[in-house]
């Protein structure tokens, strides 16, 4: 039996792993410059995990749907705002099934922080990608966002970040090998004596930012442009973390 996500198991704790709150004016910032760009009415979180960057979009005025085929992501993401008064709802469903209630209904679609990269499989990427394209209306836009796997050295540990809540401390890490990566995450309990800790690893094939366009031109998108930042501000690049995809249903 696979090993369950960290964020799973410990998704009431996803906001203290992914040091949400340090993120969210930094990120604000990135949402502000994507509604600068495309001037939604509306926008599809797909994704969403905890709920800030659709929490973001919603503050900005503009309605949004958080989803995410984590049922303990979006309890949290629902507790989190019920009181909000935002415009601002949850839906769980999986990239590869969006439902057809909800097809030709979105300005926008984000797709941030390397979700895509969970589908698994090049046929899941193309069913994904579809699925998009037909939630978006006529001229709407996907923002596609991806780590830069090729980027990344082989075989050698390459550390994320280590995030402390009290006397828990989450220990992150990647290592990328042939056209797998795979990610660690070490959850550490100082509170204890002995400290304890559990282990969660993840492994899946990525894919390449030439992988991810072409699929996208395959799924009939216009106008894909490919950037290193959220801000748009830098040309997506061999050496860059990030690819930025900006990509257009037609007209």
């Amino acid at each position: 039996m696979a090993q369950k996500s960290v964020f799973e198991v410990y998704a009431h704790e996803y906001d203290l792993i992914t040091n949400a709150k340090q993120r969210e004016k930094p990120h604000s910032a990135e949402v502000k410059a994507i509604i600068e760009r495309f001037k939604p009415t509306n926008v599809l979180d797909a994704g969403c995990a905890t709920g800030l960057t659709a929490m973001l979009f919603a503050k900005h005025g503009v309605e949004a749907v958080g989803y995410d085929r984590s049922k303990p992501m979006l309890k949290v993401a629902t507790e989190k705002f019920a009181k909000s008064k935002l415009p601002l709802s949850f839906v769980s469903g999986s990239f590869e099934k969006i439902p057809k209630r909800m097809y030709g209904k979105f300005d926008l679609i984000v797709c941030l922080a390397n979700s895509i990269s969970g589908v698994g499989t090049v046929a899941n990427l193309k069913a994904s990608l579809t699925g998009f394209r037909n939630a978006l209306k006529p001229g709407g836009t996907l923002v596609l966002q991806m780590l830069n796997f090729e980027a990344v050295k082989e075989d050698i540990p390459n550390p994320i970040r280590i995030t402390r809540n009290g006397k828990i401390l989450y220990a992150r890490y990647t290592i990328r090998s042939g056209k797998k990566l795979a990610i660690h995450i070490n959850r550490i309990d100082l509170g204890p004596d002995p400290a304890t800790q559990e282990p969660f690893y993840h492994e899946f094939e990525y894919f390449s930012p030439a992988r991810v366009i072409d699929t996208v031109k395959k799924c009939r998108f216009d106008k894909i442009r490919n950037f290193g930042d959220l801000k748009f501000s830098t040309r997506f690049g061999k050496k860059s973390r990030d690819l930025v995809l900006t990509a257009t249903v037609p007209s």
